[in-house]
């Protein structure tokens, strides 16, 4: 209420005692408004996307079959073999049927050049325990907000201790703008 009052006194120049008087004061109301305004739409999207997704499963928008990583690779290994022939970023670690970690360009990235031939992957991925998973059957508003939360793009999906996939944060995005054009249409 007091943001519409003020913003309607603002736009016919009516000085609000609260805020007191002057040019600054003015600047300094729309920059609150402004502010607002945003938190406002933001929040509002926010509610719509975790509408939309609320009821799907993670199996729908997951990838099946992604490819792994073998803890015993050195990281030129990972680069030459993996991440310079496939868009991806990440690749889930695993050790035999056990997901081990989960090892990313961002990981890669830290490790000198000079060092790739000397470093394995074991050596700079993220354990398993320090990640965040998510099941095939768990809602993707949940799995989003786990993305979100920990801000990161892709998440194993793990069911009774196996790999099935992997969700990843573009699948999501490109599953809600199919869903929005297909509205729009």
């Amino acid at each position: 209420w007091l943001f519409i009052v003020t913003g309607i006194a603002m736009a016919f120049g009516v000085n609000v005692p609260i805020l007191g008087t002057g040019f600054i004061s003015g600047l300094w109301l729309a920059f609150i408004g402004w502010f607002l305004n945003n938190a406002a739409a933001q929040s509002y999207q926010q509610v719509v996307i975790e509408d939309v997704l609320e009821g799907i499963p993670v199996e729908r928008l997951m990838r099946a079959n992604a490819p792994t990583a073998a803890p015993d690779l050195t990281i030129s290994q990972l680069v030459d073999d993996y991440i310079m022939g496939t868009d991806e970023r990440s690749f889930p670690v695993l050790d035999g049927e056990t997901l081990v970690g989960l090892v990313t360009l961002e990981d890669v990235r830290k490790v000198p050049r000079t060092e790739w031939d000397k470093t394995y992957v074991r050596q700079v991925m993220t354990p398993a325990d320090h990640l965040d998973i998510v099941t095939p059957s768990e809602d993707v508003s949940e799995a989003l907000k786990k993305l979100s939360g920990r801000d990161v793009r892709q998440m194993p999906v793990v069911q009774a201790g196996r790999l099935v996939g992997m969700l990843r944060r573009r699948d999501i995005i490109r599953w809600l703008q199919l869903h929005s054009n297909m509205a729009a249409s």
